[in-house]
């Protein structure tokens, strides 16, 4: 008896010593505890502000700098290594000053051609395999003045998806595998629309991102990993809840859908998770700079109720209209490029800072409330001409399948349109035009692929179709949220009765998903 409690005790003791390195081996650096992040035991909520960075030659040194469209969109400012620094450290300090408290620094944006991958540089490429030391070196002077200025580093880097990439990703973590200053590695940016795989399959999906969280552990195991996911309709490939990542960043821009988005996510895929990006386009005209101030304040709002661990913005500042980026890509930034801004020490600016801007500071003494379900959600744009209605079920054990996302496209796949089923498994698919391809998934489950043509019919029961019918090739980027708005100032709050007002409907039926088993 008096052996074994001695036995017990040593186990005792080991685990404690477990308790104790594991302690030592995280202190300092950010890492996930109940389902927040956590440094040195005090909750840490990223703040984000998503920045793009480009690579400059300067004689035989490289150093990453602000993209070119920064400041004075006309040139890269910086003519020496020196300049790029300072000018990185000038928008760096900028950050801090307006409350941000991490930055997603995007160098991601790497080209090939038979020589192999490469940066593009203002003095042509450098290639990954010939100056991997000096492109990291460089990275790493850019991680060290964004900590300068008190902000944690999310780094966005391309997808390894060969051996040459995955050799340099992982020359890249290791480098960093002790700089405390790495709040997480984004080993992809929105597969939904940059796999290089078409409809590629879930499992291939798991086990390929698994390799990439595999080998970015052994390389860095003290940091965290993240992939930048899109809709909800990833789950048809890049399933997040079977993903193995750290915790999970989406990306949602349109007001239709973000509240919609921001429920599904937070309710369906089981991890940790926040808005890596994030943004309403402003240009003063179409859409005030104040609505984009309302916009931003009310997004964190919904995403702190859902019960998000941190919030992103997209981004500095916005792209020039001549460099023929679309109305939501261009006045998306934290600063226009009108007159200049002045930081505190005294580093002047290209661009004025917009009312949003000074929101971000103001976030962190906002209280979490009861999120609501909005009255969009099955419906985010308001296709008014016809609605499917089906059931989604567990094919083992017939039970219902909640948050299934269902996708349905028109015959060309010029349109496609979303939604995803109740608590009871039912699912209503609002269209302006018929649909007749379709992809239905939930977490943790196949996806179907199929196309079917339905029988429609109206009110009466008499059978009917889309003949006539207005407005068939509305798609969602047509489609302005200002029209359902109850209050202009009052992004996420829409009418009732605009969600509602099929006049042709069609069954379905039952549709059966299996679990994925994926060892």
């Amino acid at each position: 008896m008096k052996k074994l409690i001695f036995g017990k005790s040593k186990v005792f003791i080991y685990i404690l010593m477990v308790v104790a390195m594991v302690g030592c081996s995280r202190k300092g650096y950010v890492h996930i505890d109940d389902g927040v992040f956590k440094v040195d035991g005090e909750r840490f909520f990223p703040l984000m502000l998503n920045y793009k960075a480009e690579l400059l030659r300067f004689d035989d040194e490289l150093s990453f700098a602000a993209a070119k469209y920064y400041d004075n969109p006309d040139i890269h400012e910086a003519t020496t290594k020196k300049e790029a620094e300072d000018q990185f450290s000038g928008h760096m300090q900028l950050v801090e000053e307006l409350g941000f408290n991490t930055v997603r620094l995007c160098v991601n944006l790497i080209s090939s051609d038979e020589k192999g991958y490469y940066y593009k540089t203002q003095d042509g490429p450098a290639y990954l395999k010939e100056d991997s030391r000096k492109i990291i070196k460089a990275l790493d002077e850019m991680v060290s003045i964004a900590a300068s200025h008190n902000l944690k580093v999310m780094l966005l880097l391309k997808p390894s998806w060969d051996e040459e990439l995955a050799k340099f990703n992982s020359s890249l973590m290791k480098h960093f595998s002790r700089e405390k200053a790495i709040l997480a590695f984004d080993l992809m940016n929105e597969p939904l629309y940059f796999d290089i795989v078409r409809d590629r399959t879930k499992s291939d999906a798991v086990m390929t991102a698994s390799d990439w969280v595999k080998n970015a552990k052994k390389a860095a195991p003290r940091h965290l990993v993240t992939i930048g996911f899109a809709e909800p309709i990833e789950v048809f490939s890049w399933d997040a809840s079977m993903i193995p990542v750290d915790f999970v960043q989406f990306h949602t821009y349109n007001p239709l859908s973000i509240p919609n988005e921001t429920w599904w996510w937070s309710h369906y895929i089981g991890k940790p998770w926040m808005i890596g990006e994030t943004s309403l386009p402003a240009d003063n005209d179409s859409v005030s700079y104040e609505q984009q101030r309302y916009f931003a304040e009310q997004a964190y709002q919904y995403v702190i109720d859902c019960g998000g661990i941190g919030f992103g913005w997209w981004e500095f500042q916005d792209v020039p209209e001549s460099y023929g980026i679309n109305y939501e890509g261009t006045f998306s930034g934290v600063l226009n490029h009108e007159e200049t801004t002045t930081t505190k020490d005294g580093h002047v600016i290209k661009g004025t800072l917009k009312p949003v801007a000074y929101s971000f500071a103001k976030f962190k003494t906002m209280e979490k409330g009861e999120p609501v379900k909005s009255v969009n959600y099955y419906n985010n744009f308001g296709y008014h001409n016809a609605v499917i209605r089906g059931r989604i079920v567990d094919d083992n054990t017939g039970e219902p399948v909640e948050g299934a996302a269902v996708r349905g496209w028109n015959e060309w796949w010029r349109t496609g349109l979303n939604t995803c089923t109740d608590k009871d498994g039912v699912f209503n698919l609002y269209s302006n035009d018929e649909c007749v391809h379709f992809a239905i998934s939930a977490p943790g489950m196949d996806t179907q692929r199929f196309n079917m043509r339905l029988e429609y019919r109206d009110k009466n029961g008499e059978a009917s179709d889309f003949t006539d019918l207005p407005d068939r090739n509305i798609k969602s980027s047509m489609v302005s949220f200002m029209t359902f708005l109850k209050d202009e100032n009052k992004l996420f709050e829409f009418k009732e009765d605009e969600f509602d007002k099929a006049v042709i409907f069609a069954d379905m039926g039952e549709i059966r998903l299996k679990k994925l088993e994926i060892k």
